[in-house]
């Protein structure tokens, strides 16, 4: 503890975030943030495994916050998990603070509790599910759990064959059927593939029912539970005008603050001659969507990947729809300098409409990914003026932290730079008490998958 209030001086002397490398024996496929010794700040958990071992050697690390906002290196504790684990999440399991650690496979999961400094085995389910078991990258899976019913109890999204079901440490609460694509394939040397894909699952508040309803996301089909039992059913065909060579992509996320679920689609088509055509779908009451799209975003010679986010703090999501061009400049960039210009416009959701224009441009330039491992890029509010701000790899040892402006996405200049290897996964998460977001970086599968670095605003 010592060493990191050091640490912690310097960086705030330096006017810098406050970094922490955290190593792990093992490489690290996932990493999550949950508070759970009661002292207020967000510690770090994770999901390591040694891929080439066998029997599979799985744990998860846990490497406890600390007033000073820095981290120890080396984790406090280490759970060792049973090598059929491969999905783990946080769900309240008993109705006292904090959540559990839930340690999950296809035949069931483990629940520990965090108690007198450690975890300790609180009990055993037992189901059938479409989690992998003996995975070599085991994950947190983000929003598995919830209190659906008010109790003080998280029921469990378990994925299953025609949908999802939902458990707790007692049992089988409901089961809710939606659109699943399921795939088999096989090889000429007898070998079988099998793929399944779950949509997305949002929350939303039907009238007095005395359940939270559940929303599902496929490429084809938004579908609503909700009621008594989640009995309640209702299913919106997304309007798609799919050829050949069009591909489609979904998104869900309430865009009005009116506790539905709005959806946007895009569709992108060619290889040669790109385009990418996106339309946003603003419900106009619970279950009910326009026959003409809210808006419509038309790109050429581009692929595009738009997302929602409230950018400028008002509480409504915009629309950031990022690019990138296959023109000349573009491609001569990528393999000459390894670099890639990135487009990004931000349309501003007045309450009603996105309005004909983007509110601003900004065009920023990259690393470009090489082989598996990924350029590091993440948003969040990491100065805490409540606009949304960027960090992104600049070069193999640099991530730059561009600000929000009212007339740009992006400062031109990046407001703090860090040395940390720029490649891999970052997410934002609030680890300590103040209005700025902070980040955690982790390698999966790269030259630094045994690290994970720790920036704290």
């Amino acid at each position: 503890m010592k060493a990191a209030l050091i640490a912690t001086l310097a960086a705030l002397a330096l006017g810098q975030p406050q970094t922490s490398v955290l190593v792990s024996e093992e490489n690290v496929w996932d990493v999550a943030v949950e508070e759970v010794n009661g002292d207020g700040v967000a510690d770090i958990f994770t999901a390591a495994c040694d891929e080439k071992s066998y029997p599979l050697r799985k744990y998860v690390g846990i490497f406890p916050g600390s007033g000073e906002d820095a981290y120890e290196s080396r984790p406090e504790l280490r759970l060792e998990l049973d090598p059929r684990v491969s999905t783990l999440f946080f769900a309240e399991t008993d109705g006292a603070a904090p959540r559990e650690l839930v340690a999950a496979h296809a035949q069931g999961a483990t629940v520990y509790r965090f108690d007198a400094g450690a975890f300790q085995e609180a009990g055993r389910a037992e189901f059938n599910s479409l989690w992998p078991s003996l995975a070599k990258e085991p994950v947190f899976v983000k929003d598995a759990a919830k209190d659906l019913d008010g109790d003080g109890i998280e029921e469990w999204l378990v994925p299953a064959a025609t949908g999802f079901e939902l458990h707790n440490l007692q049992g089988l609460v409901a089961r809710v059927d939606c659109d699943v694509m399921s795939e088999t394939d096989t090889n000429e040397d007898g070998s079988v593939y099998i793929i399944h894909r779950l949509p997305a699952c949002q929350f939303f508040e039907a009238g007095d029912a005395p359940v939270t309803g559940l929303a599902f996301l496929s490429d084809e089909y938004a579908d609503f539970a909700w009621g008594p039992g989640w009995q309640s059913r209702e299913r919106f065909e997304i309007p798609l005008d799919l050829e050949e060579k069009w591909d489609a992509t979904t998104r869900m996320a309430d865009i009005s603050n009116n506790g539905f679920p709005d959806l946007l689609v895009t569709q992108t088509s060619g290889t040669v001659r790109v385009q990418a055509l996106t339309h946003v779908y603003v419900a106009e009451a619970p279950f009910k969507y326009p026959e003409e799209p809210t808006a419509t975003f038309e790109l050429k010679g581009s692929i595009a990947s738009p997302i929602f986010k409230d950018v400028d703090g008002d509480g409504y999501k915009d629309i950031v729809l990022i690019s990138v061009s296959f023109g000349v400049r573009n491609v001569l960039n990528f393999f000459v300098r390894g670099k890639l210009s990135v487009g990004i416009d931000m349309y501003r959701f007045n309450g009603k409409d996105f309005g004909e224009e983007p509110a601003y441009r900004t065009t920023l330039t990259m690393d470009a990914p090489d082989g598996r491992q990924r350029v590091a890029y993440v948003m969040g509010d990491f100065n805490g003026d409540g606009r949304l701000d960027a960090a992104f790899g600049q070069s193999n040892d640099q991530l730059d932290i561009h600000t929000g402006e009212p007339d740009r996405f992006a400062s031109r200049s990046p407001w703090v730079s860090v040395e940390v290897p720029s490649h891999g996964t970052a997410r934002a998460h609030k680890l300590n008490k103040n209005d700025s977001d902070d980040i955690v970086l982790f390698h999966p599968g790269g030259d630094h998958s045994k690290r994970v670095d720790v920036i704290v605003f």
